[in-house]
């Protein structure tokens, strides 16, 4: 074999590795491109996965905000009824014992009026009774001076 020869051999072998090569790099963009590709699925259904589960937290969060609200103002409605409740015993108990105090008020008025009307009755009385002691001892008096006098 002739140089010549052997070059156009080695040429021809470097020809057939280069193209083998070319193949190859080929290849390999494609299976990179592939992996590319794949990551960037799974990148997108990562971030959808994510996004799912941050509108579930939030739908949980809001959720549970409005059942604790609820319950808020049902223990906020529970506490003004009971407020309205004790205001208005408050009130009755108030009332009645208003009643009971205008009533023995009342009754004693009406006692002292009677006490006061009985006072005037004895003291009217008692006028009376002195009046006529005091005419009987007038008189008393008139006849043990006129028997002074005789």
């Amino acid at each position: 074999m002739t140089n010549d020869s052997k070059i156009d051999d080695l040429k021809a072998k470097a020809t057939d590795l280069s193209k083998d090569v070319e193949h190859k790099a080929k290849k390999a963009k494609l299976h990179a491109e592939k992996t590319a590709d794949d990551l960037k699925h799974n990148l997108d259904a990562a971030k959808l996965e994510g996004e799912k589960s941050l509108d579930d937290l939030k739908k949980n969060a809001t959720d549970q905000l409005a059942e604790h609200k609820e319950k808020l103002e049902t223990k906020v409605d529970e506490i003004k009824s009971d407020l309205k409740d004790s205001q208005h015993n408050a009130h009755d108990k108030f009332d009645q014992l208003k009643a009971d105090a205008t009533q023995k008020l009342d009754e004693a008025k009406s006692k002292a009026v009677e006490l006061k009307h009985e006072a005037s009755a004895k003291l009217e009385d008692l006028k009376h009774q002195a009046s006529a002691k005091i005419d009987d001892l007038k008189k008393a008096a008139t006849e043990t001076l006129n028997k002074f006098k005789d």
